[in-house]
């Protein structure tokens, strides 16, 4: 058998918790039972306590918190602040901003890292960690490792940005963002392991420098089907669950909800989660008197509420790719309806759902036919079924992670 190093997981957590700290925490958990003392997680204050609260099983002596508490009362008091999924132009603040803010932002960024990484190089020394797996924000302390000639651990860069906020062509100029921007990650890492071709595609059109064989993209997605079953489902229910945030458009869900029920008053509606939108998505339950057939609530473990729904709603405004929560929905038994952007395709397809434009006669419609074809929602719901449990497994992508690990351990090992 090959060696397979001491590894860590570096995530950080500043808002909701999504679907990538659901896949990672999952992924840890799997690695960590198969390979016990091979695997630590790495989190901030605010992940933990995220953590904590809906994997009980979590193990304690392998999950290491970093960064001082007083984080999560900063956050909290920016939890009603949206989380657009595009952010200003670096240029246009670049051209508004003075040289000494630049400068001022480059050393107080360069500093917040670098403390973050002494700590994480404790926790390397203590327990040997040879290979570190930065996810997404989670890659930036380790940067300081990048910068380290001769032997280092490896790292891999695990991008889970859809959006490309923080990618540019020319980040060059803009120096001063060095220490919170991902350029510098990507083209310096040991392997960059992206999402999906989607995300790849994205930052390659940006021309961001990443050498040929210093890349990969992860066969599929997975999700914790332990917890998942099919219940008897003897009303027909409908499901959305995400971060409450506006690329997430859960407010054109509570719209297509409204007009369903108007032809339909027995349909049963459940939105789950959290986010600066929730007082939107109360008061829009309020206002139209809803609270009877729109369940409205966060979960620790939605999948009890889609054993029991018949279709499951995802409407980002990027790609759909590779939601956990899609993927609990289909493991349950429930037809998709999700809109057709990035790599929603992927493993969204005519078998198992329907794809729609983000408007609410395209919602509505798709709705409406699979309420009036409830054989043709088994049908659905049977092929997606299917697809995640057969096409997105939990084993294909820890032997994904596990010959990434060794890959880079080899090449810094020599």
């Amino acid at each position: 058998m090959k060696i397979l190093p001491n590894t860590a997981f570096v995530i950080f957590s500043s808002g909701a918790f999504g679907g990538a700290e659901r896949r990672f925490a999952n992924l840890f958990l799997h690695l960590n039972s198969n390979y016990p003392g091979k695997f630590y997680f790495i989190i901030n204050h605010k992940l933990q306590k995220q953590l904590m609260r809906i994997f009980r099983d979590m193990p304690r002596g392998s999950v290491k918190v970093v960064g001082e508490s007083s984080e999560e009362g900063k956050t909290k008091q920016n939890e009603n602040t949206p989380h657009y999924l595009a952010a200003p132009d670096p240029f246009e603040i670049d051209e508004k901003t003075s040289f000494p803010r630049k400068t001022y932002w480059y050393f107080k960024n360069k500093y917040r890292q670098k403390d973050l990484f002494y700590e994480i190089e404790k926790i390397r020394v203590e327990y040997g960690i040879e290979v570190f797996i930065g996810v997404f924000s989670g890659i930036l302390p380790l940067v300081f490792y990048l910068n380290r000639t001769g032997k280092r651990p490896g790292v891999i860069f695990s991008n889970m940005d859809s959006w490309f906020s923080e990618v540019h062509s020319d980040m060059k100029k803009l120096w001063y963002r060095k220490y919170y921007s991902f350029n510098y990650a990507m083209e310096n890492a040991d392997m960059v392991d992206f999402l999906s071709p989607f995300v790849a595609d994205g930052v390659k059109q940006r021309n961001v420098d990443i050498p040929e064989g210093k890349f990969d993209i992860a066969p599929s997605s997975f999700a914790d089907y332990s917890r998942c079953k099919i219940g008897r489902k003897e009303n027909f229910e409908i499901a959305f669950s995400s971060r409450l945030e506006p690329g997430k458009n859960p407010m054109l869900f509570l719209e297509a909800a409204e007009q369903i029920l108007k032809s339909y008053p027995k349909i049963i509606f459940h939105i789950l989660g959290e986010g600066s939108l929730e007082g939107d998505v109360r008061n829009f339950i309020a206002s139209h008197e809803l609270t009877n057939s729109i369940s409205f609530r966060f979960h620790p473990n939605p999948p009890e509420i889609f054993a029991e729904t018949s279709v499951f709603v995802s409407l980002q405004s990027g790609t759909n790719y590779p939601s956990q929560s899609i993927l609990e929905a289909m493991a349950c038994g429930n037809a998709i309806i999700a809109s057709d952007k990035g790599d929603t395709g992927k493993f969204i397809n005519s078998t198992n759902g329907i794809l729609v434009n983000l408007d609410l006669d395209s919602v509505v419609s798709a709705m409406k036919r699979l309420i009036e074809d409830p054989g043709f929602t088994k049908t659905l719901a049977a092929g997606a079924f299917k697809t995640a449990t057969e096409d997105h497994t939990i084993e294909k992508m820890s032997d994904y992670y596990l010959s990434l690990i060794r890959k880079v351990h080899a090449k810094r090992n020599g």
